[in-house]
């Protein structure tokens, strides 16, 4: 076996210690300040790590987080959809591409402002007139998404493929009809 492999395989028992070791260090009362200032240097640590690995594999954390629940039997006590919404509020941060496609700056802006409104829904979804009022914000910003995404479909040079972002326009309708099908039934469950 190669090193690197050999490395990899070590790997995730690293990953799991540190954690497990982390949480458990939190988890006991700091009485003084330099223990306290050591778990929050591990703790941004941890975020980094997480937040640079997300960046090249999107969805990475969220994996992780249902993984990591399931592996404590969490799952039934925490809803991972409604943990990584709360959670996305907290860093909306907009990427900065240099492209040269026009607009793509405004889809950035406007992916990040979707971003934020969908991680009101667990805060307002008990109060009816707010989560009412969330859910026209919402619409607004997923017609802006599309709209903007049409402006780039229609301001690429011809002969570039265009495919797989129409592919993945598709897949954003689709998903926002059934996010549409998932509100009318959570009101007509509710009454």
């Amino acid at each position: 076996m190669s090193g690197s492999a050999r490395s990899m395989d070590i790997l995730p028992d690293i990953l799991a210690q540190t954690v497990e070791s982390n949480v458990r260090t939190m988890m006991q009362s700091c009485s003084d300040a330099e223990q306290a200032d050591r778990i929050r240097a591990d703790v941004l640590s941890i975020q980094q790590a997480f937040d640079s690995v997300d960046r090249k594999l999107p969805g990475f954390i969220q994996d992780f987080l249902r993984g990591f629940m399931e592996r404590f039997g969490l799952e039934t006590v925490l809803d991972v959809e409604e943990m990584t919404l709360r959670l996305s509020s907290m860093d909306v941060e907009i990427p900065h591409y240099l492209s040269s496609v026009p607009h793509c700056q405004v889809l950035e802006k406007n992916a990040a402002d979707l971003k934020h409104v969908l991680s009101r829904i667990p805060t307002e979804i008990g109060h009816r007139n707010e989560f009412i009022a969330l859910i026209k914000q919402i619409a607004n910003a997923i017609k802006n998404l599309l709209d903007c995404i049409n402006l780039i479909l229609n301001a690429l040079p011809s002969g570039v493929t265009k495919q797989g972002l129409d592919d993945h326009m598709r897949k954003f309708v689709d998903y926002s009809r059934k996010f549409s099908s998932a509100l009318k039934k959570f009101f007509r469950d509710r009454g």
